[in-house]
């Protein structure tokens, strides 16, 4: 499983979670979590498909996995707690390895580092941080 969370995926993270699934003949989840807004009632019924470009990105990972010979699949989930949300999707699909694969220069140095301490100590798999 590779996730990102609305943000651009980095290219390191794209290797190592494509080479694994290869490695493994298993399937490729790449998955893009979008924050819901709560605050406002207007703004939280309008759901949306994450950013464009990033959703170009992740069909281009989508062509060079199966061009490598694994399957892959995307997934686009909106939830107001895209943390819980990811953790909830890699216990139900019972996943082997996350890695979290966000842009780490358009992510933010803290923010990664607390989101993947949150993601290393509630997952049930193996995690990749990209650290």
């Amino acid at each position: 499983m590779l996730v990102s969370f609305d943000i651009a995926f980095d290219d390191a993270a794209i290797a190592a979670a494509t080479a694994a699934a290869v490695e493994a003949n298993s399937e490729l989840l790449i998955c893009l979590a979008v924050t819901l807004p709560v605050a406002n009632a207007n703004a939280a019924a309008r759901r949306t498909m994450g950013d464009p470009v990033v959703r170009e990105q992740m069909r281009e990972i989508m062509i060079t996995t199966h061009a490598a010979g694994a399957r892959a699949q995307q997934l686009v989930y909106n939830s107001p707690r895209p943390l819980s949300a990811t953790i909830g999707v890699a216990r139900s699909r019972e996943i082997g390895l996350l890695v979290f694969g966000p842009d780490r220069q358009r992510y933010g140095r803290l923010r990664f580092r607390l989101h993947a301490r949150r993601l290393r100590r509630n997952v049930t798999c193996l995690f990749w941080p990209f650290e």
